[in-house]
C-alpha cells in the first residue's frame, strides 16, 4: 500500500478568506434554522458500526456532533435525510453566497493548489491501471462544478459525469447539464471520484457500496476526506474550524475508514495517505484557545525553526496522522 508525502505552499487564507468565511457561516446558521426543521432530521449512530455508545458530543452552528466510542468517528446526529439535504443545498443562501462570492474569488487558487493536483493524482493511477484510451469517470456528490471544468484539461477524451449533484446547474453558468446524472449502470465505470463525498453523505456505506457496484472489475475509486484521527483534530477537537454542518456530516478516523472499506468487502487499497499541509498552521493559529499546549507552543513558535516544522509535517504524513486523507481503492 502506497503513501505519499507532499510539500505544498497552500495557505488557508488563499482558499478561505476570513471575511468571506465569516459571512458564509453567518448565512449558514440562518439557513439551518430555516431549512432543516426537526421533521426533516433523523437520528443516526456510528456510520461504520452502528453503535450507539459515544465518547463525547458537541454543538457547531446549532447542530450536534457525536464521537463514536469504539472507532472515534465523528458524525452529525440528528442529520438531514438525503431529500432534505438536497433541498438545503438548492435553496441555501449560504451556498448561493459560496457560488457567487467565495468561489469566484478563490477559484484560481483552488484550481491551482487543490483541484488540478487531485485530478493529476487520479490521472497517474488511471494511467497505470486503466489501459484503454476512452474512459468513463464519475464524480459523486459534488457540491460545485470546479472539478468537472478542470477535468477537460486532464481527461479531454474521456466521459466525465457528475452524479447526485448538490448544486443548481444554472448556477454554473456553463453548459454542464448533459454531464449530470443520478444513476450509473453496474460495472460501467473505469474510475469514481469521491472528493469529500463521504464527508457530506447521509449514507456513506450506501454510497461506497453503490460505487463498488458501478465500477468495472479493476476499476479505481479515489477518495479525499477529513480524518478525525488527524493531528489537528486530536489537538483542537471541537475548536477546529473543519466542523461546518450540514456539509461535514462524517469525519472518519484512520481505523474507521479502514473498517468501512472492509465492511464493503470488494476493494483493495492501493494508496492511503494523509498529505494535508494545514494541520500545523491551523493548530498554531489556535494555540491560545486550547489548554495544556505548552509543548507545541514551544516547538512551533519559540524554537522558530522552519526545518523542524517541516520535519514534523513529514512525520504526520509518513505515519498517516494528518487530518486530510486520500485513498485509492481498486475493485477486486
Amino acid at each position: 500500500m502506497e503513501r505519499a508525502i507532499i510539500h505544498s505552499n497552500l495557505i488557508k487564507q488563499e482558499i478561505q478568506p476570513s471575511d468571506l468565511i465569516k459571512e458564509y457561516k453567518s448565512l449558514l446558521e440562518k439557513d439551518i434554522k430555516k431549512w432543516l426543521s426537526p421533521e426533516s432530521m433523523q437520528k443516526v449512530f456510528c456510520p461504520v458500526t452502528g453503535e450507539q455508545e459515544i465518547k463525547q458530543s458537541f454543538s457547531k452552528i446549532g447542530m450536534e456532533y457525536h464521537i463514536s466510542h469504539s472507532l472515534g468517528n465523528i458524525y452529525l446526529s440528528p442529520q438531514p435525510s438525503m431529500k432534505a439535504l438536497k433541498t438545503f443545498y438548492l435553496k441555501s443562501e449560504a451556498r448561493e453566497f459560496w457560488h457567487t462570492q467565495l468561489w469566484p474569488k478563490t477559484k484560481a487558487m483552488r484550481r491551482k493548489k487543490i483541484i488540478l493536483p487531485q485530478l493529476e493524482w487520479a490521472q497517474e493511477f488511471i494511467g497505470q491501471y486503466c489501459a484503454q484510451e476512452s474512459l468513463k469517470l464519475a464524480e459523486y456528490f459534488p457540491n460545485h462544478w470546479g472539478y468537472f471544468l478542470a477535468s477537460k484539461h486532464i481527461f479531454p477524451s474521456d466521459n466525465y459525469k457528475m452524479i447526485d449533484v448538490l448544486f443548481d446547474p444554472v448556477s454554473a453558468k456553463e453548459s454542464i447539464s448533459e454531464n449530470i446524472g443520478n444513476e450509473v449502470p453496474i460495472n460501467s465505470l473505469d474510475a469514481a471520484l469521491l472528493f469529500e463525498a463521504l464527508d457530506r453523505s447521509p449514507d456513506p456505506t450506501g454510497l461506497l457500496e453503490s460505487v463498488k457496484q458501478s465500477l468495472k472489475p479493476g476499476g479505481l475509486c479515489f477518495i479525499t476526506c477529513l480524518l478525525s484521527s488527524g493531528f489537528e483534530m486530536q489537538i483542537l477537537g471541537e475548536k477546529s474550524d473543519v466542523f461546518v454542518p450540514p456539509e461535514r456530516m462524517n469525519l472518519f478516523s484512520f481505523e474507521g475508514i479502514n473498517r468501512l472499506i472492509e465492511k464493503i468487502d470488494g476493494f483493495d487499497i492501493l494508496e492511503f495517505s494523509t498529505p494535508g499541509v494545514l494541520d500545523i498552521p491551523n493548530v498554531i493559529n489556535k494555540l491560545e484557545e486550547v489548554d495544556n499546549l505548552n509543548f507545541f507552543g514551544y516547538v512551533f513558535k519559540l524554537r522558530d525553526d522552519p526545518s523542524m516544522v517541516v520535519s514534523f509535517q513529514d512525520f504526520l504524513q509518513r505515519y498517516r496522522l494528518g487530518t486530510f486523507g486520500r485513498l485509492v481503492l481498486r475493485k477486486k
